[in-house]
């Protein structure tokens, strides 16, 4: 596998030594950046998450307004849009306990929550220690995909949709998170 080391060996031996100083501090970071990308999509997961978790236990008190993130001088002035209390302790609870939450609840599907279950055990990779700091190209797909299930469940909550319209959202998302195991399955 191409690693960033191996990169910057490359570029030392075929660029002179005012190229490499330019790779170094121009073109390496960006390489850096570009591979953390995927941590993106599980950070809009799992903020998307929030979201719908914070919407089902009714901490908005306005359809029209969602508010993801406040100071603590602020509780009095967010008041009158969000129940801040609740806010607080969904805030705090982790990714874990609310999918758990959500799939007891019949928002998430099987197929789903196991997606999202398996993207959350690729990210916590980075906690085994500094060593670990690459994902595999499965996990980069899991992200991917926990951030498009995520993204549809959020929209089907969230909107004013007809009942019919909101229950074929969350069943064609189902049916995509089936298709995605099936396909992650026969890889392993």
């Amino acid at each position: 596998m191409v690693t960033i080391e191996y990169l910057r060996q490359l570029a030392e031996l075929n660029l002179c030594q005012n190229c490499f100083g330019k790779y170094k501090a121009i073109i390496e970071p960006n390489i850096n950046r570009y591979l953390s990308q995927p941590l993106s999509d599980f950070r809009r997961a799992e903020l998307q998450i929030t979201q719908i978790v914070m919407t089902t236990k009714g901490v908005f008190k306005h359809k029209d307004i969602h508010v993801l993130s406040f100071d603590k001088g602020e509780e009095e002035e967010v008041s009158d849009y969000i129940d801040v209390k609740t806010f607080r302790k969904i805030e705090k609870i982790g990714f874990k306990d609310k999918i758990d939450y959500l799939h007891e609840n019949g928002i998430l599907q099987d197929s789903s929550y196991s997606i999202l279950d398996k993207a959350r055990e690729a990210r916590n990779k980075i906690h085994a220690g500094p060593d670990v700091t690459e994902f595999s190209k499965e996990d980069h797909v899991l992200f991917s995909k926990a951030n498009w299930i995520s993204s549809e469940i959020l929209h089907a909550i969230t909107f004013d949709l007809e009942e019919d319209i909101m229950t074929n959202i969350k069943s064609n998302t189902e049916k995509a998170a089936e298709h995605w195991l099936k396909t992650l399955q026969t890889k392993s």
